[in-house]
Formats: structure tokens, sequence, C-alpha cells
């Protein structure tokens, strides 16, 4: 079983599976980690290198009948372009 990442993967979490991304000498193996929050069912899919690269993730809300799927594309572990956290003058008289 892989190591849990630090800070990436919480204690609680339960190993499920790893999947291999890519092929030939191109591979990244993830490994997928389910997260119970409250009423909210997570399974997190993350690189085993220990850079706990984001690949995949579902969620499942209970409550609210909701799910949620994200598969994760042209990561870079930096922000390149830091407005786009600016908010929108539009929405700034919303809250």
């Amino acid at each position: 079983m892989p190591i849990k990442p630090i800070k990436c993967i919480p204690d609680t979490a339960i190993y499920v599976h790893s999947y291999t991304f890519g092929y030939g000498d191109k591979q990244i193996i993830g490994d997928t980690w389910l997260i119970t929050v409250d009423d909210t069912v997570n399974y997190a899919t993350v690189s085993r290198d220990g850079l706990c690269v984001p690949l995949a993730g579902h969620a499942f809300f209970q409550k609210l009948a909701l799910v949620n799927a994200a598969t994760i594309t042209d990561f870079v572990p930096k922000i390149d372009d830091p407005s786009i956290f600016d908010i929108p003058p539009e929405c700034k008289s919303a809250i």
C-alpha cells in the first residue's frame, strides 16, 4: 500500500486502489483515497511520487443529492496568472 502524502491526504483517509496514467515511459501512478467528511464521500486520486499532484476526484453529497467528478489536466505546480482570483466588478456588490 502506498504512503499517504503529507498534508495532501488526511490521516483518516482509506486507500482504495491505484491507477496508471499515461503509457510507455511516460507513466504516472495515481493512488485513490476514500475521504469522508460529514455526509460527503470523496474519492481523491493523487500522484504517488510524493508531490501529491491531483489527478481526479469524485464527490458524492448525500444531503444535496449531488455528484461531482473532476479530471485534472495540464497541471502546473504554480499560479501562472494570479489575476484569475480577482473578483469581477459585477460580483463585488453581491456579498
